[in-house]
Order: structure tokens, then C-alpha cells, then sequence
């Protein structure tokens, strides 16, 4: 089985977490319905700002393919490999999620994006 390289995933996991921050920016204006979010469960506009908590988690999952790709951290190589394969499974859990939304737009859209987004964060958590 051909592997995907990895430079090729850790690249487009980068660009797929880039535009989550900035879907998750856009759920903070507003602009965004919140029923598309979060399962459609939000009960109220004010519960979306947890894209707060989403944004955070986002950059620390940005920092840790920065570590596997050695840009960064460096002295620190088996924290982006744990670091990834628990991206990994947090990704596989939320296209489990997805499955299950209640806005079909987020099942549609997001549950591919979370399946790959799992592929490729096993693929960096694998190294080169």
C-alpha cells in the first residue's frame, strides 16, 4: 500500500486547520448559523463563542504538526508524535459525531473533512 507523503499530509492538515480557524472565526461574527455548528445544538448565540475553546485547540493542533515537521520544538519529537495520534483519534470521535448531527450541512460537509483531517493526522503522527 502507497503511504501519503509525509509532507504532502502535514501541509494539508496546516491548510485544513487554517480554515477551521477561520470557519470558526466566522461562527464568532455571526456569520455562520449556529445550528451548522456544534451538532446543531447550541441552544442560544451566546453559546457560540466556545469557538473560542475550538480556536485555541486549533493552534495547539497547528503547533504540533509544526513540531513533526521540526520547525519547531525540536528537542521535543515524541510530544508531536503522541501530540498527533491524539489529534487522531480526537478527529476519528468527531466524525463519529458528525454522523450524528442534527443539521444535515454539518454531516455532509464536515464529516469527510474530519475523516480525512483523521487519515493525514495518522499519517503525520506516523512521521517520515
Amino acid at each position: 500500500m502507497r503511504q501519503i507523503p509525509f509532507r504532502t499530509a502535514a501541509i494539508t492538515l496546516l491548510v485544513l486547520f487554517a480554515s477551521a480557524i477561520m470557519f470558526q472565526l466566522a461562527v464568532l461574527a455571526g456569520l455562520i448559523p449556529t445550528e451548522m455548528v456544534w451538532g446543531g445544538r447550541l441552544q442560544n448565540e451566546e453559546e457560540r463563542t466556545v469557538g473560542a475553546l475550538v480556536i485555541a485547540f486549533l493552534l495547539v493542533f497547528v503547533a504540533l504538526v509544526l513540531v513533526r515537521m521540526g520547525h519547531i520544538g525540536r528537542s521535543m519529537p515524541a510530544a508531536g508524535r503522541w501530540g498527533m495520534w491524539v489529534v487522531c483519534a480526537l478527529f476519528a470521535l468527531n466524525t463519529v459525531g458528525n454522523l450524528f448531527a442534527l443539521d444535515m450541512r454539518e454531516t455532509l460537509i464536515f464529516t469527510p473533512v474530519t475523516l480525512v483531517s483523521a487519515v493525514l493526522a495518522a499519517r503525520v503522527a506516523m512521521g517520515e
